[in-house]
């Protein structure tokens, strides 16, 4: 069945899976250009301000999108799980990006490998770039697969 006999099917609109989700993405990928940006001009490190009340405030307008448009992603086939794909692709590699070009930037000091390793490893950016991802990703690894389960139609 296609999107559109669904959507005559269950009494709705159509809806343009570009017109909701690519705005959605540029916006997430503004609020992470910011976020990034605030962290380094504030030195480099996690803080409580830069790091995690920047990335608190994304999320929540990142739930709020989808609270909004949870009835119109529905009507997309794998549109909750490419909203979901989107945050976890614009977040993580957001803050891997940022990491690797400090990582870059520490080499080229004397003691290069260790500072960059004590850089990632004992400080808020392990957080951040390693449990982060790991654990997001396989959250997202599962949606995916009850996604893929339910032919891409989540109700």
């Amino acid at each position: 069945m296609s999107d559109i006999d669904r959507s005559r099917r269950h009494g709705l609109k159509t809806v343009n899976s570009r017109s909701l989700l690519l705005p959605y993405l540029l916006s997430m990928m503004g609020a992470m250009l910011v976020v990034q940006l605030m962290i380094m001009l504030t030195g480099g490190d996690i803080s409580v301000l830069a790091g995690i009340m920047l990335t608190l405030v994304a999320a929540l307008g990142a739930a709020a999108w989808l609270w909004r448009s949870y009835r119109s992603l529905k009507q997309i086939r794998f549109g909750v799980a490419i909203a979901h794909a989107i945050t976890f692709a614009v977040v993580t590699t957001s803050f891997n990006v940022h990491a690797a070009v400090r990582m870059v930037a520490f080499s080229s000091s004397p003691d290069g490998f260790d500072a960059a390793a004590r850089s990632l490893l004992a400080t808020p950016w392990f957080g951040v770039t390693l449990v982060m991802s790991a654990l997001w990703g396989l959250g997202l690894l599962v949606h995916l697969i009850g996604a893929v389960l339910g032919r891409g139609w989540e109700d």
